[in-house]
Formats: structure tokens, C-alpha cells, sequence
């Protein structure tokens, strides 16, 4: 089947783009694989440099009707074209989303994805691992939650009671066929959110619940709705804000913190400068170095028999 690994980003987010891309691009299967990206923000200049790596660069518009009280700025527009990828890039049988702020570190994540997603069921990954520091610390209230204050957000208290209690699906990575029936409900429960808040007072800023509105739509859909879909391990889309992983001196692969200490295949830097950020990452062949996270950060250790720090 074909199919295409799907991005977006302004002129601010272009390096960390360029990681992800350059992570696919720098793998014998992804040299020619379908990229394609939603320029909400670029620089001609760096349109340019997608298009001379073989990517399809294009524009989304606004595909929902926004409540001006939202001043939702310009880069939100590619959250709320995610429903719209077949429309934005067609001719794919399958769409794999990656953020970018997240790269390609083992290609059999991405085959994963496009596997998982070829019965029509929507391949993601839950935010949980047994690494996971949420899982260590003191519980929040449930009511004050970011997972269920944005399901309250968008659709109500009664939602977010029923909801609010599943593990937040994460929408930097996902698959799904053009043809599956999430684009059309996904689409319609962003458009039902969205019209809940326009006749709702407007009660202060709303611009963190805003941000997550597809991501809190698509969880909508699959445990409101039973959406067909399947769950990836989190190596799929491992969040290095909530476990630091550790380095294969060997390899100079990214791994998990804990045995077996599986490589990660896809590595998200989502979080506030997270991606900016130097790690301290312990070797598994003992020692410590500190790096930045970064696709071209990593490379750095990449071939080397042996890492000092």
C-alpha cells in the first residue's frame, strides 16, 4: 500500500522539522518514501530545502470555523487539518502523522504504524509505560487533571467524568487509512467542540485546551464513539519528558531506561524546551553523557565503539 509519513511546521519549528525528516531520509526505506508537510509558517528559503529533499510542501487553510474570542495564531492551523490529510495530500492509502518535534530512530516503528493501520483501525500510542514518571508521583485530583479539564473544555463535565479516566492517546503519532471513518468523525467532534465553546462565556485564556482540541477529539472518538483501533507499544512514540532513556554506547541508539531496554523508534521531544534541552543520559555499558535530544544531536554517537563521559 502506499503511504505517507505526514508533518507541519512554521518557520520556528523548521530545524526540528528538518530532524524528522532528515531521520527518514537517512534510512535505507525511508530515502524514498512520501513526505509530506503543512507549511503554516515557512520561509521560501525553506520551502525550497523540503522541496529538494522530495517532499510535498502545502498550505492548509482554516478547516473549522474558529471563535475569534480564541485568538487561535496561524500554526494552529495545521492541528485542525489533521482530519484532512487525505484532502491536503491525495493519491495515499495510509497516513502516518508524526510531530516535529518527534524523529525516526528505528524504521520498524513507522512499519508498525502502516501495518497496524491497514484494517481501517486507527494505530496510536497510548501515553503510559512502565518508565513513565507519572506513574511515581503523587496523584493529581482527578478533577484537575489537564486530560480531564480539556475533556470538560470540549465537551462538558459529564463527558469528562466518563472519559477523563482513560490514558491520553497521543496525536504526535497515529495511522490511518484514507479511507477509514475516523477522518469524518474526528472532524465532527472538533466541529462539536468548537460550537460548545461559542456560545459559552468565554472563561479566561483558552489557548491550552484549544491546543489540545484534536487530540482531545480523536480520544473522544475512540473511547466515546469505539472507533476501531489498536495501541503501540510506547517505544512507538517514547515522551522523553516523562522517562529520560538511556544510551546503547554500541549502537548509539536511544533505548528504554528499563530492561530489556528495547530501542526506541520513535523519539518525541513534546513539552515545553524539551527540545532544547540537554539530557543526561546513563550508558548501558556504564557512565553518563549529556546531549541535547535532537535528531542531528544523536548522530554525534552514531558508529563510535565507545562514548566517554
Amino acid at each position: 500500500m502506499t503511504a505517507t509519513i505526514v508533518s507541519a511546521a512554521d518557520a520556528g519549528y523548521f530545524d526540528l522539522l528538518q530532524g524528522l525528516v532528515s531521520s527518514v531520509r537517512d534510512k535505507p526505506e525511508g530515502r524514498n518514501f512520501a513526505v509530506s508537510i503543512l507549511d503554516v509558517g515557512l520561509e521560501e528559503t525553506q520551502r525550497q530545502q523540503l522541496a529538494d529533499q522530495g517532499c510535498t510542501v502545502v498550505q492548509p487553510g482554516w478547516d473549522f470555523d474558529v471563535p475569534r474570542s480564541m485568538n487561535a495564531p496561524p500554526h494552529f492551523r495545521s492541528l485542525l487539518a489533521r482530519p484532512f490529510l487525505p484532502k491536503y495530500f491525495p493519491g495515499h492509502e495510509i497516513y502516518l502523522h508524526i510531530d516535529s518535534d518527534a524523529w525516526v530512530q528505528n524504521w520498524a516503528a513507522v512499519e508498525w504504524y502502516l501495518n497496524a493501520a491497514k484494517s481501517n483501525q486507527l494505530a496510536i500510542t497510548p501515553q503510559i509505560d512502565r518508565s513513565y514518571n507519572t506513574n511515581y508521583k503523587r496523584p493529581r485530583p482527578y478533577r484537575r487533571t489537564q486530560h480531564y479539564r480539556s475533556f470538560k473544555w470540549s465537551y462538558g463535565w459529564h463527558t469528562a467524568d466518563r472519559l477523563g479516566r482513560n490514558p491520553i492517546l497521543n496525536c504526535g503519532a497515529f495511522a490511518l487509512t484514507a479511507d477509514a471513518p475516523h477522518w469524518e468523525m474526528w472532524a465532527g467532534a472538533i466541529r462539536s467542540a468548537l460550537a460548545r465553546r461559542s456560545i459559552l462565556p468565554r472563561q479566561g485564556w483558552p489557548h491550552l485546551h484549544f491546543k489540545l482540541i484534536e487530540q482531545t477529539a480523536m480520544n473522544y472518538i475512540v473511547f466515546g464513539q469505539n472507533a476501531p483501533s489498536t495501541f503501540l507499544p510506547a517505544t512507538c512514540n517514547w515522551f522523553c519528558a516523562l522517562a529520560t532513556p538511556k544510551l546503547n554506547s554500541a549502537t548509539g541508539n536511544l533505548v528504554e531506561p528499563n530492561a530489556p531496554h528495547q530501542t526506541l523508534g520513535i523519539v518525541h521531544l513534546a513539552g515545553e524546551d524539551f527540545q532544547n534541552r540537554p539530557f543526561t543520559l546513563e550508558r548501558l555499558d556504564g557512565g553518563k553523557v549529556e546531549s541535547r535530544l535532537r535528531y542531528e544531536d544523536l548522530q554525534n554517537f552514531r558508529g563510535k565503539p565507545h562514548i566517554s563521559g
